[in-house]
């Protein structure tokens, strides 16, 4: 088993007799269960890396538990013509019950649902298997052939007097640029988002060194050092933007992430994406009214994540989110998610009940990664997987 894995979260939803069906995670982009997967894409891409060794989990992940185990068997033919080029196997929401089964009071949050759920076990699974890095990727992207020896260049090494643990990555888009589109600007952070996200982009490019501290993170395109991922953990109350909040959780426990300019990937996302624009605000709002919180609770300055995501940290965050949801609001959306007004007060609840159990989370991951790394059941569990015939 390599030291190297590298993880694959992939997201499904109902096939297209059943459009409709009823939702209990929401992803931006989830694949119908009869559509075409952009997996394989990926996978093929993987086919041409030079250098290390490296073994691939992919972590299957449902709108509705319903779905999970059409969605399994998909991954599963999805995956086997890859056999012959590297490692491969996949993980489901069995495995994440069978973590809670063994290790109860510990891994009560351990679940492959929600982003935060399915990243945590992005770094549960490979710590089962004996891994020293984690190589985070999405299944809409492709690689180039040098992007592992790129990945692995830095981390566990020392840099500016401390050791590289956590690395990020640029996207690309499918003409190699790194900015999103955007938009003239209203005054609404929420409606610059894209503006602002650019702005935090080009300060790190005129950064003058290649490897650079960071206060932003793109999930698929991670790298996670043992030293970092046993000890900081994905907050389970972060339904949205747990990438750069994982950032903030990184901060928190003394930390440093840094970007690698030349680490990148190639983002292709499917052209039809699924979700609404009024569900994701709603999603964005609660996650940055949280955040905050949770950088108050702990007494940190968001200034120093700005632009992004520190401009989303202010006071007139409130005020912002209310506006924006009411230029997005319809009749039908706030029949069906709510009014802006109770969305933000909703949000506030959310945080007021939640940030301060972070605290407890981060303490106790150090202890769920300990039992973990010492439960030979689960790591036989899923080695076996690796060792099926192709």
């Amino acid at each position: 088993m390599s030291n190297v894995i590298v993880i694959i979260p992939t997201y499904w939803t109902w096939g297209s007799e059943r459009a409709d069906g009823p939702v209990e995670a929401v992803y931006d982009h989830p694949t119908p269960l009869d559509g075409e997967s952009t997996l394989p894409r990926l996978l093929k891409s993987l086919t041409t890396l030079e250098g290390l060794q490296f073994s691939v989990l992919i972590l299957t992940a449902a709108a509705h538990p319903e779905l999970e185990s059409a969605a399994a068997d998909r991954v599963v033919g999805l995956i086997a013509p890859f056999r012959a080029y590297y490692p491969i196997a996949q993980a489901t929401e069995a495995d994440a019950a069978f973590i809670r089964e063994r290790h109860p009071g510990l891994a009560d949050s351990v679940q492959m649902r929600g982003y935060a759920g399915v990243r945590n076990l992005q770094l549960l699974l490979p710590h089962a298997l004996g891994a020293e890095v984690i190589v985070a990727l999405d299944d809409d992207e492709v690689v180039a052939p040098d992007y592992l020896q790129t990945a692995l260049r830095f981390v566990g090494r020392g840099h500016e007097g401390e050791r590289v643990l956590g690395l990020a990555g640029f996207y690309l888009d499918a003409h190699g640029g790194v900015m999103l589109p955007e938009r003239p600007r209203t005054g609404n952070v929420f409606s610059d988002k894209s503006a602002i996200m650019n702005e935090g982009t080009r300060a790190l490019q005129a950064a003058p060194d290649r490897l650079v501290p960071t206060p932003v993170a793109f999930g698929g395109n991670m790298v996670f050092h043992r030293d970092l991922f046993t000890s900081v953990g994905f907050d389970p109350a972060i339904t949205r933007g747990e990438d750069i909040d994982y950032v903030i959780n990184a901060h928190l426990a003394g930390y440093r992430f840094w970007l690698d300019k030349k680490l990148v990937i190639t983002h292709l996302p499917p052209e039809a994406c699924g979700t609404l624009s009024y569900v994701k605000l709603v999603q964005d709002v609660y996650r940055f009214i949280y955040e905050r919180e949770k950088l108050r609770l702990a007494g940190v300055d968001a200034v120093q994540f700005d632009p992004y995501p520190g401009r989303f940290l202010r006071g007139d965050l409130e005020e912002q989110a209310l506006a924006a949801l009411q230029t997005e609001a319809t009749p039908d959306v706030i029949a069906r998610f709510g009014p802006p007004e109770a969305i933000v007060a909703q949000a506030q609840r959310h945080a007021t009940e939640f940030a301060p159990r972070y605290s407890e989370f981060a303490a106790r991951w150090s202890d769920l990664m300990e039992a973990i790394g010492q439960d030979a059941e689960l790591h036989e569990r899923l080695l076996a997987r690796f060792n099926q015939p192709a």
